[in-house]
């Protein structure tokens, strides 16, 4: 007689959560999609779905999203940045999962970031072709380029420093992490996102453009700056 599966609790999910993790999530992670995630998270372990394939199926509504957001008109962008709020919603399951299942680990962090990688690029490519088509001004192609490509810098900058330091590389960098989780793809200017395109503010989305070129090209130089001095001190015979 084959064993029976043992059924996951919406509590169970939420008992998982450690509070280290509370404290790291952004205001509209903590108040909104947190909450959402958990009864997503326990119907998905009941359906005998893995942490792994949720991380993977979120990458490709990022990048479903990213692409009909590229569309012109308003329903196929409707849809675009719904998924990008859907893809920010998962990114909170497929960790409750894993933790809930106690099957977290390294291919798992290896999957959220690979997958956080993905989503920046989709919502930053996705705004700026959104706003070429109903403007045609060609700059802002360039724009989200330079945004995209300081996200990444800084992100990998970032795993290799804590790869190095081990768990004091989230102090180092706890400003620039606060305000990243709230303002980035888990943060407030998803639904803002939403609240532009349905309301038909391009100028919203304007806003949104800028703020990321500002803030992660500003903060790319200044993380890499502040990680290189840490790494200095902390290992000065190899510099």
């Amino acid at each position: 007689m084959s064993k029976k599966r043992s059924r996951y609790t919406i509590r169970a999910v939420m008992e998982s959560l450690p509070p280290e993790k509370v404290k790291q999530d952004g205001l509209w992670t903590r108040f909104v999609l947190r909450p959402l995630s958990f009864p997503l998270s326990a119907l998905a372990l009941n359906l005998g779905l893995r942490a792994g394939a949720v991380s993977y199926f979120s990458a490709l509504v990022s990048l479903a999203g990213g692409l009909l957001f590229s569309f012109p008109g308003y329903l196929l962008p409707g849809l675009g940045v719904i998924l990008f709020n859907f893809f920010s919603l998962l990114d909170c399951v497929d960790g409750n999962m894993a933790r809930t299942a106690k099957t977290a680990g390294p291919w798992g962090g290896w999957a959220d970031a690979v997958t956080g990688f993905i989503a920046y690029t989709s919502v930053f490519f996705g705004s700026g072709i959104y706003i070429f088509i109903r403007t045609l001004w060609w700059p802002v192609l360039v724009i989200a380029g330079l945004s995209s490509s300081a996200n990444l810098l800084t992100r990998v900058a970032y795993q290799i420093y804590k790869n190095i330091t081990g768990p004091q590389a989230h102090e180092t960098v706890s400003f620039e992490r606060m305000l990243a989780e709230n303002t980035g793809i888990t943060g407030f200017l998803m639904p803002l996102l939403l609240i532009f395109h349905f309301c038909s503010f391009i100028w919203g989305v304007w806003f949104i453009l800028w703020f990321n070129a500002a803030f992660y090209g500003g903060g790319c130089i200044v993380t890499i700056i502040k990680l290189g001095r840490m790494a200095a001190k902390s290992a000065p015979e190899r510099i």
